[in-house]
């Protein structure tokens, strides 16, 4: 089942006065020279903000969305039910249906943009564009240009609206190095009973695992496995064979340093020898164009290690779900804007070769976003979460953290963590209490918000220079165990799709309440904290 949820889409003014312009051969007319009705076109298409852009440069940098956009999900169902038809096996099916919603999205673009990238070209040559981009994952352009451009892009009939190119900013954690090692408050005999399951646990993973059927080259050390991966139970899930086998996770992020022990072996990019092989299928650098994973900040090789990381030595157990591979694209720098994380979220959607070739079977099954802005109804990325849904690849997003503009509270929670399509994660701390940086919802569509908790308060995770660090805060360090638990219960049942991948977390979740929130599920917690044992053990019945 497909998780359906409708846009509201504004209709625009009548076009009767524009009729004249061809879809195929267009006729411009100077800006200076621009009709009533032009001028009124122009207005209800092309945003203020934008507007003032101008008057403060003579290029600016902007977002053209083309009215005729693809129902995804339609496009999925459809596609399900024929393969359904067809009683081909669960993994051709998904492929199945991943590879038409590309293919549809690829047709509309090429099939509604010519007579628009036409006029562009034409606008290079004359100096008044610097530059364009095509986008399908969204039908739109990316374009820089004068504001005599604009308008005339403004006055098409296929133009739905013009909007700026908003600038974006990573979630800025908080990084404690002085923070001590985490102690749950609870009772000694509850101290050791749960250090005796993970004990119990590892010993069976150990025993279960020859060396060339392991991710580890030796035994997993007890005392190594970090508090946060015992508190979700992932452990116990690995006693039972499961740890993220045959499962592509993926983040947009700050990049990823792929030779850090924790990551390297488990990179896409590496075959079984450790060389490098077609690494433009498993990393995208989005803004510097850098060909092999780096990572200059940290933000997004931590956020990785919570999902998959682990030495092979058995130490350092950081990650969730340390049998699946990983790939990565890197979206962020001081500079990041709507139109870079249309262009990662695209990327992932169909990875690209040398050749230009889109590869949609080379997609990840899940992709963790621990970035966001601010509350309210915007919904720029929504197409981008329709078409993975669409496509079969679980959108999971931090719920966001409080910040000097928007201090929490309800209704808080960031976009696009508050769209419906979007899974959000929460962050709790050792003793499952709500964290204070931690957004809140109903989501402006008067949905729960967040879905769902995760740890993310004194988190030791991977970082940059193949080291260590703990003290991190934040719902970026929450979101990465759903995605690590998305990625064991795909290896537990690949057929899961998205909606039913939602489901189980969501179900088998450990309630959680307080004095504010006093039943669950709540838009402080969601549905409670995973379990992964609980998660897992609900799809092998």
């Amino acid at each position: 089942m497909i998780k359906s949820k409708n846009i509201k889409k504004t209709l625009s003014v009548s076009f009767t006065a524009l009729l004249a312009f061809s879809l195929i051969s267009p006729v411009y007319g100077d800006s200076s020279t621009t009709t009533s009705a032009g001028a009124s076109t122009i207005s209800a298409k092309v945003s203020a903000k934008l507007n003032q852009q101008f008057s403060a440069s003579e290029y600016v940098t902007y977002l053209v969305k083309l009215k005729d956009q693809v129902d995804t999900e339609s496009v999925a169902k459809h596609a399900f039910q024929k393969a359904s038809a067809e009683q081909i096996s669960p993994a051709a099916a998904k492929l199945s249906v991943r590879t038409t919603v590309v293919n549809s999205l690829m047709d509309t673009a090429e099939k509604t943009q010519q007579s628009v990238e036409e006029y562009l070209k034409k606008e290079v040559n004359n100096g008044n564009v610097k530059k364009y981009k095509s986008y399908f994952i969204v039908n739109a352009f990316a374009v820089t240009s004068t504001k005599e451009v604009m308008d005339n892009l403004a006055t098409l009939p296929e133009i739905d609206k013009i909007l700026p190119d908003e600038k974006r900013e990573l979630q800025k954690v908080e990084i404690d190095k002085d923070a001590q090692p985490v102690v749950e408050e609870s009772t000694a005999d509850q101290a050791v009973a749960d250090q005796a399951a993970v004990d119990t646990a590892v010993t069976e993973v150990n025993a279960q695992k020859s060396v060339e059927e392991s991710v580890y080259k030796d035994a997993v050390t007890p005392s190594r496995v970090e508090w946060n991966i015992t508190k979700v139970k992932a452990p116990q899930v690995w006693a039972k064979g499961i740890d993220g086998k045959g499962v592509v996770v993926a983040n947009l992020d700050t990049g990823v340093e792929y030779t850090h022990p924790a990551l390297k072996r488990k990179w896409r990019g590496l075959n079984a020898s450790g060389q490098v092989v077609n690494p433009e299928l498993s990393w995208y650098d989005a803004v510097n164009g850098a060909s092999l994973p780096t990572d200059s900040d940290g933000h997004g090789t931590h956020t990785m290690g919570t999902i998959v990381g682990s030495d092979s030595n058995g130490t350092n157990e950081v990650g969730v779900a340390p049998g699946a591979q990983w790939i990565a694209v890197r979206v962020f720098n001081p500079d990041t804007t709507d139109s870079i994380l249309l262009d990662g979220g695209q990327w992932l959607l169909a990875p690209v070769d040398k050749n230009g070739k889109k590869h949609p079977e080379l997609a990840p099954d899940v992709v963790n976003n621990s970035w966001g802005g601010g509350p309210g109804l915007d919904e720029w990325y929504r197409p981008v979460t329709q078409a993975w849904r669409a496509a079969q690849i679980f959108p999971e997003f931090s719920a966001g953290n409080t910040t000097w503009s928007n201090p929490g509270g309800a209704g808080s929670v960031a976009n696009p963590a508050n769209l419906p399509e979007a899974y959000a994660t929460g962050a709790t701390d050792v003793n499952n209490k709500l964290a204070s940086f931690s957004l809140r919802g109903p989501s402006p569509y008067g949905e729960v918000k967040p879905e769902i908790s995760a740890p993310g308060v004194n988190i030791r995770s991977s970082v940059p220079g193949g080291v260590y660090e703990g003290g991190w805060n934040g719902t970026s360090m929450a979101g990465p165990h759903t995605v690590g638990l998305a990625a064991l219960l795909l290896q537990a049942k690949p057929s899961l799709t998205v909606d039913q991948l939602e489901d189980v977390i969501s179900k088998t979740a450990t309630p959680l309440t307080d004095s504010q929130y006093r039943t669950s599920p709540n838009n402080g917690y969601g549905y409670g904290l995973i379990d992964a044992l609980a998660a897992v053990n609900s799809v092998l019945k």
